[in-house]
């Protein structure tokens, strides 16, 4: 018998800090050496017409073989019990079936993600999530990815791995909203997915700037000084992995800040980095131009083997 936890089976990086900031189908990650934008859950795909056709037979099957429980208008009779067909429990079952593989590929893909996410560090920094806030506005996203059930996920392996999980204020700390060039809060449509710098040095995809903040939040705070430390550090890794783009930004009397590089609309089928160091390395989108094999200072874009 031995005691204690039982050996990893992936790599993790103990002590390092990885920021993380999930939404309703993508999840952004950012660690020491990388920075990541994936698409949440992306090998479960919900067979939605499959399923409202068989909720349809089961609910032709009980009103054909039980209307005594609904009423002249198609309404259910309170109190009433029916009793299944032998065809009602057939559909039944089968649609129970397809929700239990759904579900099984939903756990593995949480658990390949969260093993992926501690390959990068132990101690994750994430903003708290109203998950009933989710289900109002990304009902179907919610129910085929499980946020909640992903976080509860990661926060087990992370303690299990000696690190944790930090739920970050949201309300105080604004990561969509913050600029860490000029100290500010700006509201942003959902739509805008790029953040431009207030300074006007560049733009950066704005789900993996959040993430980057949250890597640098300290006690709940943000501290100016720490950020411009980190985001010397952390810039080159976001140019090379086209997250952040340099073109300078030009701010018109009006106060509408433009650039003359339109950014496209991301595609994110990008995988985290598990080994750290392997950023100049990592698979970009067609957001990214590629440079030619001549091109003096260029690197081979290719996605490594996870």
């Amino acid at each position: 018998m031995q005691e204690g936890i039982a050996p990893a089976k992936h790599e993790q990086a103990c002590g390092e800090i990885v920021g993380l900031d999930i939404g309703p189908s993508t999840v952004a990650v950012v660690g020491d050496n990388s920075a990541s934008l994936v698409k949440f859950c992306d090998t479960v795909v919900q067979p939605w017409k499959e399923t409202r056709r068989l909720q349809r037979a089961m609910d032709r099957s009980k009103r054909a073989t039980n209307p005594h429980c609904f009423n002249a208008n198609g309404t259910w009779k309170k109190g009433q019990k029916f009793t299944p067909s032998k065809r009602y429990t057939a559909i039944r079952t089968e649609y129970a079936e397809v929700e239990r593989k759904l579900a099984a590929e939903r756990k593995r893909a949480h658990g390949e993600l969260a093993n992926q996410i501690l390959g990068l560090g132990n101690v994750v920094q994430s903003e708290t999530l109203s998950y009933l806030a989710f289900q109002k506005n990304y009902g179907k996203s919610v129910k085929v990815r499980a946020p909640g059930m992903f976080v509860e996920q990661l926060r087990r392996k992370a303690e299990s791995a000696g690190g944790q999980l930090i739920d970050l204020h949201t309300w105080s700390l604004k990561m969509s909203q913050y600029d860490h060039t000029t100290e500010v809060f700006t509201k942003k449509p959902l739509s805008q997915r790029w953040h431009v710098l207030g300074d006007g040095s560049g733009v950066v995809q704005r789900d993996v700037y959040s993430a980057f903040l949250a890597r640098c939040v300290m006690s709940n705070t943000h501290h100016p000084s720490h950020i411009e430390t980190m985001w010397a550090a952390q810039k080159p890794v976001l140019l090379q992995t086209g997250w952040l783009r340099s073109e300078p930004a030009k701010i018109e009397p009006s106060g509408k800040i433009t650039v003359a590089w339109q950014p496209a609309r991301a595609t994110p089928l990008e995988r985290v980095v598990c080994k750290r160091g392997l950023a100049a390395g990592h698979g970009l989108d067609a957001v990214v131009a590629r440079r030619e094999p001549g091109d003096p200072g260029g690197f081979a874009l290719r996605t490594p083997c996870l």
